[in-house]
């Protein structure tokens, strides 16, 4: 039996997405949120280890007045010769931007994801480009906080920030750091979910459309979910099913939106949760398994493992173990612990929040906040994610019975912990 080779330009997905109300140049840029950082010179980021070649492309959509745009990862044809692409902050990998897409192994699985707070959306080179060599399309969102979310000028707010990140409540420290944003937007519930939900309605429905690059490209009934940091915990509520329950008794602190210290605030207190008509208002059920990257919570801490004991799908949770800057493991923990479903752990050695996203861990500036030991083993620490995503998306998205070894191998010296529950 012959393959065909099918290619498909993946070109203007969204002919007139941009409209004259949308500022294409909103939210647009290089930096952590509102402050802008200097890239990278071409830092070349870890190998795709996928059979597939890899395309990136982007696209523009009018989404509430402004631009929202989506990085795509795909597989791919590229030409003999090909100058990979560059990111907005510097990273050089393997891929080609509007490479013309592989369809020999469509429809792909989609996954969609989410970056952390204050991110680019490519700014995971090595994990998206992974997942997309490995035989998956995946559509990373801009958010609205990737250039406009700003650190506090509140004094308070920096000190108590930086006690609690010495004592390793890194969630909370965030929380302080951001306060002014995280109230104004109720902790991204003004506008994270949504932008989620209209990415996926956009991307699901362009794939039915004859005219689209897209048709046929995906198998919309095979989505996944990952995410990095606030993008962790959107996909475990959105992609989880994770509910934000509001029916406990809470304090007059839990309850008061205006309370100094936001930390120790519950999303309860906000409009935009009191406005949802029940605690799983926000989740999507076409979602079928989900990797979170290192996930915060917002939740009180008396509610996580009850509402962790609500999401069903297959999920797995990888983190780095720094006490200082990596999210605070025992909540990651109590959700991994509790999830219902197939659950898995995947902690690895001396590393920081920033590596994952080799934008941050490799730019010039941020990587002064990176151990000796991350710069020195960031390509080791980069296989590690890639490995474990991929096989945990190929067993329970592709139906890879051969990946279920590895999901339960350490593969590398650098695994601190590898666990697994109801599988």
């Amino acid at each position: 039996m012959v393959n065909c080779l099918i290619v498909v330009t993946f070109l203007s997905l969204a002919v007139s997405a941009t409209t004259p109300s949308c500022d294409p140049t909103f939210n647009t840029g290089f930096g952590l949120g509102a402050h802008t950082l200097p890239p990278a010179s071409n830092a070349s980021t870890a190998n795709p280890t996928g059979p597939y070649q890899v395309g990136v492309s982007f696209e523009t959509y009018c989404f509430e007045g402004r631009g929202i745009t989506l990085n795509f990862w795909y597989p791919a044809v590229l030409a003999a010769v090909s100058s990979p692409y560059v990111s907005a902050g510097g990273i050089v990998g393997k891929a080609v931007e509007d490479a013309p897409v592989n369809t020999s192994g469509g429809p792909y699985p989609l996954i969609l994801f989410s970056p952390g707070l204050a991110a680019v959306d490519d700014g995971y080179y090595f994990y998206t480009q992974n997942l997309a060599s490995s035989g998956y399309v995946v559509v990373s969102i801009q958010h609205l906080d990737a250039r406009n979310a700003n650190v506090t000028s509140n004094k308070f707010a920096l000190a108590l920030a930086a006690i609690e990140a010495l004592a390793g409540n890194t969630i909370d420290a965030v929380i302080e750091e951001y306060t002014d944003f995280f109230r104004e937007t109720q902790f991204a519930l003004t506008y994270r979910p949504q932008e989620i939900k209209f990415v996926l309605d956009q991307v699901v429905q362009s794939t039915s459309n004859k005219s689209s690059p897209l048709y046929n490209i995906i198998d919309t009934d095979n989505i996944g979910m990952s995410g990095h940091s606030l993008g962790g915990f959107y996909t475990n509520i959105i992609g989880g099913g994770m509910p934000i329950y509001c029916d406990y008794p809470m304090t007059p602190i839990q309850r008061n939106p205006n309370y100094p210290i936001l930390s120790d605030v519950s999303p309860c207190a906000f409009p935009a949760r009191q406005n949802l008509s029940d605690p799983f208002a926000l989740h999507d059920s076409r979602i079928k398994a989900i990797v979170s990257l290192a996930a915060p919570t917002f939740l009180t801490r008396s509610q996580l493992a009850r509402s962790a004991n609500q999401m069903k799908i297959p999920m797995m949770t990888i983190t780095g173990d720094n006490r200082t800057s990596e999210t605070t493991a025992w909540v990651q923990r109590d959700i991994y612990e509790n999830a219902a479903g197939p659950s898995y752990w995947v902690q690895i050695k001396d590393t920081n929040h920033y590596l994952v996203a080799d934008s941050y861990g490799l730019n010039p500036v941020l990587s002064t906040k990176m151990s000796t030991e991350d710069n020195a083993n960031f390509y080791d620490k980069a296989a590690v994610y890639m490995a474990y995503s991929v096989a945990f998306f190929d067993y329970y998205m592709k139906g890879n019975k051969t990946a279920y070894s590895m999901l339960h191998t350490v593969s590398s010296s650098y695994i601190k912990e590898l666990s697994s529950r109801n599988d």
